[in-house]
């Protein structure tokens, strides 16, 4: 029996209702405590083992089964009637979520087909569920005085949701239509975990207690680098800054993680991700939105990557070296920076969606360039620079955690990270004294390791490290290859 016939019966069984499915398990001889999941899957093989050359009669018979009507012994009334209620979603989920699949393929080759049919199935489901709150609410009225673990029945809720809508998420993922589904569908929390869930690493709070964090399920979220090193001081501030969804802004030498530190956060917790480049060429149209004509619709306003995901759910974005541009051009984002604000351009009022996060990253901290190595960069006007609630000052990992990032990126022994880093560390030192203009970052040393594995040394080290600097830097650099890189050290672990 072919895969797309045996996905009709799926569709079918998952249509009969629940108690008769339950009925159907009985007469073969299952159990009744299944999940609608497991249900439906056990009927299905019934059906293609049994009748391979007429499905329909062996769903039909499965139709006809008596109904399942005995409750589970003991169960608190108040929880059965929330159940029910997550029995009923599940059905219509699962069913939704099977003919999206079906529709999927059948329709592959034609992407906005595709994308209209499941933006209808959305919607469907978003009406179904929204019966179901209406039910679970009349029913939390009627309970009254009945003790009920309301966090306990979310989570039980949210899991045979997101077990039944397994098959919808698969053909998403197949399609290749996952950031427009994530703009249509509805984005939630789905779970609150520990940091050391979560990111590996214990985050306490005054009391003692652990920080928790939001799990959020959107579709288009970044995948997480497995070889990133969080530090309980960074993640400390993305924390705050998830609690509070109050900007923050980062500042620091290329390197320091700050760029990686927001994407693996919207990682991390399920979020969606738009990191915004800004240059002196950037305008506010660039970013924000401009009015264009539309030959079907006419006059149009288009958003662009800020209000996209500014008006998206749990939305991490990333102001990548906002002080590249005039502060008068950057200051357009005042309005939007302010808690709850709601902001009216181009003719449309544009709402802060739930979740959404304004990161800041730069070389600098707003006040200009005090170093002089970052050209271009401007002093920004304190009322845009006083919207971040925190001003982060980025720095390079200790050594431990830097020999710990290395030897994770490239494999290599943490005794040959070590002392390639104990090099790059010198070259650092010397950017205070001017001899260098840029440090080394971390990237430069996980390329010199890997360049290793073809190239000689000195070759390996010029190709990653010297040649990215300026002429100037070119003399100290090699002085410090000569003195601190020992190639026999080297040759023996590589």
């Amino acid at each position: 029996m072919s895969a797309s016939t045996r996905t009709v019966v799926r569709t079918e069984i998952s249509r009969i209702p629940s108690a008769v499915r339950k009925g159907a398990l009985k007469i073969l001889g299952h159990g009744t405590n299944l999940t609608p999941i497991q249900e439906i899957d056990t009927l299905t093989d019934y059906v293609i083992d049994n009748y391979s050359h007429s499905p329909d009669t062996g769903i039909e018979a499965i139709r006809k089964s008596t109904p399942y009507q005995s409750a589970p012994q003991g169960t608190d009334p108040a929880l059965g009637a929330q159940l029910d209620a997550t029995s009923a979603v599940a059905s219509r989920a699962e069913t939704t979520a099977l003919d999206a699949l079906q529709k999927a393929n059948d329709a592959r080759a034609d992407a906005m087909s595709q994308i209209s049919t499941l933006a209808v199935l959305i919607t469907d489901s978003q009406k179904a569920l929204g019966k179901v709150q209406s039910r679970l609410d009349s029913a939390e009225t009627a309970i009254g005085a009945v003790n009920i673990d309301d966090e306990s029945i979310t989570r039980a809720v949210n899991k045979v949701v997101a077990d039944a809508f397994a098959p919808f998420k698969q053909a998403v993922e197949t399609a290749g239509v996952q950031a427009t589904v994530a703009d249509l569908a509805s984005v939630y929390v789905t779970d609150t975990k520990t940091a050391l869930d979560v990111f590996g690493v214990e985050v306490l709070d005054p009391k003692g207690n652990p920080v928790m964090v939001r799990i959020w399920n959107d579709p288009s979220a970044p995948a997480i680098d497995p070889y990133f090193v969080w530090t309980e001081k960074v993640l400390r501030h993305f924390l705050l800054a998830d609690v509070t969804e109050s900007p923050m802004w980062m500042g620091g030498d290329k390197g320091t993680g700050k760029s990686e530190s927001a994407r693996n956060f919207a990682g991390y917790t399920g979020r969606a991700f738009k990191r915004i480049n800004f240059n002196k060429q950037t305008q506010v149209e660039d970013f924000i939105g401009a009015t264009g004509y539309d030959p079907v619709n006419g006059t149009k306003f288009e958003k662009k990557d800020f209000l996209m995901g500014y008006t998206h759910p749990s939305t991490v974005i990333l102001l990548d070296e906002p002080t590249n541009l005039q502060a008068d051009i950057i200051a357009i984002l005042n309005g939007f920076l302010e808690p709850n604000s709601a902001v009216s351009y181009g003719g449309q009022v544009h709402k802060r969606a739930n979740g959404v996060l304004v990161f800041g990253a730069d070389n600098t901290l707003g006040n200009g360039d005090e170093s002089g190595r970052y050209g271009g960069t401007k002093l920004q006007n304190s009322s845009f620079i006083d919207r971040f609630t925190q001003m982060i000052r980025m720095e390079y990992l200790p050594l431990d955690a830097e020999i710990d990032a290395v030897t994770r990126h490239t494999g290599c022994t943490k005794d040959l990270a070590k002392h390639v880093l104990k090099a790059v560390r010198v070259a650092r030192q010397k950017v205070q004294s001017a001899d260098i203009v840029d440090a080394p970052s971390i990237r430069s040393v996980v390329a010199f390791i890997k360049a290793l594995k073809v190239l000689p040394v000195k070759d390996a080290w010029d190709v990653a490290i010297a040649n990215r600097q300026p002429s100037e830097s070119a003399t100290a650099l090699e002085a410090i290859r000569v003195a601190c890189i020992d190639e026999t050290f080297i040759s023996n672990n590589i």
